[in-house]
């Protein structure tokens, strides 16, 4: 089976993961022939307004090993999931404690500063990626810039 190219473009910068994910999203959505593999997401732009946080289950698996802090994540990521932050300037509005760092990461303080989770935010595509939970300690030995 032959493999497939793709043309050059904004589909080249993204990894197969999004990709998918792009397009899991759209089927979820029933947006149905509106997307390509190509990269032509103006019409998936507009339609998804609130974000779409990946992947849950990066935060059940850490809830689960530490159980005091299963509420907040649950809360962090219903509100997320319900968001429409279009720069770290509204994030700042309603999560006054997180720090914004570079390539649109920004790192949240949860259960009172007891753990950190890092994320990173496509603002263009409403996309936000875990990239780190942990405990304060954990968050101290890492570069949160580079994760």
């Amino acid at each position: 089976m032959a493999e497939k190219t793709q043309p050059a473009g904004i589909a080249n910068s993204l990894t197969g993961d999004t990709l998918t994910v792009m397009r899991k999203c759209c089927a979820e959505k029933n947006f149905k022939n509106k997307f390509s593999q190509f990269g032509n997401f103006s019409y998936l732009r507009q339609k998804l307004k609130t974000l779409r946080v990946i992947a849950k289950k990066i935060l059940r698996d850490f809830w689960e090993v530490h159980t005091d802090c299963e509420q907040q994540l649950k809360s962090w990521f219903q509100e997320t999931s319900k968001a429409e932050w279009k720069s770290p300037n509204e994030i700042k509005n309603e999560y006054p404690s997180a720090s914004i760092l570079n390539n649109n990461r920004v790192v949240f303080n949860i259960k009172g500063n007891n753990y950190r989770l890092i994320v990173k935010i496509n603002f263009d595509y409403q996309m936000v990626w875990i990239r780190f939970i942990g405990t304060h300690a954990e968050y101290d030995k890492i570069n949160a810039n580079e994760i």
